[in-house]
């Protein structure tokens, strides 16, 4: 029974040490501040996160990678800056001959749009030329241009080369042209004159654009002629100013002649031989109210030879005949219509982007 006994006070003792020690280091250890494991707990979520974000960040820029990869791209977008140089020099040559320095500055740029039976192209070109002469007081302007285009066009049938197409071009120049070598008359200015087509109908282009036919029998040409004085004169077609017996202007000249007919354009471009390539580009534009059967044409022929990335040579032809273009006369009388050429033959540098 003593044994017993001893045992069951044995076990009493144990558990009561137990249960005081376990509520002496309970209630003795000291508390770790709150602020501290909530710094804790910002600190240990940050880094988990940061990890995570920049996981989802690198996946996402792969993701973006390969669909832009694959992604079909409506836009073909090009850029061509270029300069035109040619120079002649003589010495001691019998047979005569003035040194001569000649440049044209050119942009040309085409931004075109083409998603399944819908296009829209637009281009914008600009060249200024000027040549000098050696004995002559001013240079001379050898070509002046400023063209903008814009046209949009849709098939019904995907198989199709016929767009039903609508077309927007404006055509004028930068500076001021003058007769002969002198600079007293003034024959041409910026917007004097400018000539802007609006019109609709049908384009047939094969798949390369290589080869395209532009008919808009339904066309508005609209002359501009803002230089009053050429526009006193009668200048491109528009109304001359109404004078006196004297002579003085009682009504000035119109600066707008408008005009409504057909237009038949057609373009082509091909490969002549390895680094040749010949462009030709035509108009043709006929005014139902006024003379019908009286064509303005327009037929430009450039042969771009290639000698290497930057280098090239140009060879260029321009034929215009214009009915309401007058030639002027050194008295100041106008006689014409008549036949316009210009031809170019130069080296240039271009860069293509």
């Amino acid at each position: 029974m003593k044994k017993h006994t001893f045992i069951i006070l044995l076990f009493t003792l144990l558990f009561s040490v137990k249960s005081h020690s376990s509520t002496y280091f309970i209630n003795d250890t000291i508390p770790t501040p709150k602020a501290i494991t909530n710094i804790k707990k910002v600190f240990t979520k940050k880094n988990k996160d940061s990890i995570r974000v920049a996981k989802t960040e690198k996946r996402d820029t792969i993701k973006q990678i390969l669909k832009k990869s694959v992604a079909p791209n409506y836009w073909k977008l090009t850029n061509k800056p270029g300069l035109l140089l040619t120079q002649t020099s003589f010495f001691n040559w019998t047979k005569g001959g003035n040194n001569t320095v000649a440049g044209i500055l050119s942009f040309k740029g085409d931004y075109n749009y083409k998603k399944g039976q819908f296009f829209w192209r637009n281009g914008v070109l600009f060249r200024y030329g000027l040549s000098k002469e050696n004995g002559t007081e001013y240079s001379k302007k050898t070509d002046d241009i400023l063209d903008l285009k814009s046209s949009i066009g849709y098939k019904k049938d995907i198989e199709s080369k016929w767009y039903y197409s609508g077309e927007f071009n404006l055509t004028t120049q930068f500076g001021k042209g003058y007769k002969g070598n002198n600079r007293s008359t003034v024959i041409s200015n910026f917007f004097a004159p400018a000539r802007m087509r609006l019109g609709v109908g049908a384009v047939y282009t094969d798949d390369d654009d290589s080869f395209k036919v532009h008919l808009s029998p339904l066309t508005n040409q609209v002359t501009f002629v803002l230089d009053q004085e050429l526009a006193n004169k009668g200048a491109f077609g528009v109304t001359p100013a109404v004078k006196d017996e004297a002579g003085e202007i009682i009504k000035k000249g119109e600066n707008i002649y408008s005009e409504f007919g057909t237009l038949i354009r057609i373009e082509y471009k091909t490969p002549l031989m390895k680094n040749i390539d010949f462009a030709l580009k035509s108009s043709f534009y006929s005014d139902y109210l006024n003379k019908f059967g009286n064509v303005d044409s327009d037929v430009e022929i450039n042969i771009n030879m290639k000698v290497n990335q930057f280098i090239n040579s140009r060879i260029s032809s321009h034929l215009l005949y214009d009915d309401d273009a007058k030639i002027l006369q050194s008295d100041g009388t106008q006689i014409g219509p008549k036949l316009q050429l210009k031809q170019i033959l130069g080296v240039g540098v271009t860069y293509i982007f």
